[in-house]
């Protein structure tokens, strides 16, 4: 049965989350709006198509044609011939890029630490554990789980629970 005083105190808890990595982050990026998202996506996927950025992103054609445009003028990306597809763009960041997608992750890793210092050590791996496995109960889609690890820090998240998830759906 459901409780719905931890279900708001949960949701509560979500928006302050999302809103501290969001202005985190976005603190570190070229502009508001998905850039900081764009860039860390990007950096972990070096060759990501525009229409994959535009599904994680949850944006038209024409916007993310026109955020990769301002990165790459910023000079933080660069586009070129996917290897697959000469038709579609790949995207990778560059040196800048690469160190801006640095500095985004590092203030979302900062403001979560911050966030997180109320817990005990026992309390952190206990609620590491269990939202591990909402996340896992998360995940409908590749397109979702690139939209939920969006801001990511990829290299401190070594065992996935949405890339696992995610690997179990496609075996099935």
């Amino acid at each position: 049965m459901a409780d719905s005083r931890i279900e708001n105190v949960i949701g509560a808890l979500a928006l302050a989350f999302a809103d501290t990595l969001q202005r985190d982050a976005q603190a570190r990026a070229p502009e508001p709006g998905p850039a900081a998202a764009a860039i860390t996506l990007v950096g972990h996927v070096p060759g990501l198509s525009i229409e994959r950025l535009r599904r994680a992103l949850s944006l038209s054609h024409s916007g993310a044609v026109r955020l990769v445009d301002r990165l790459v003028a910023d000079g933080l990306a660069a586009r070129s011939s996917a290897p697959d597809d000469h038709r579609a763009v790949a995207l990778r960041l560059t040196p800048l890029g690469e160190t801006t997608c640095g500095a985004i992750i590092s203030a979302r890793q900062a403001g979560l630490a911050s966030a997180l210092t109320v817990l005990s050590s026992e309390e952190l791996q206990e609620f590491g554990r269990l939202a591990a496995k909402l996340l896992r109960g998360l995940v409908s889609s590749e397109d979702h789980a690139y939209r939920i690890c969006r801001l990511c820090n990829y290299t401190a998240c070594l065992e996935c629970p949405v890339e696992a998830e995610l690997s179990s759906a496609l075996a099935r």
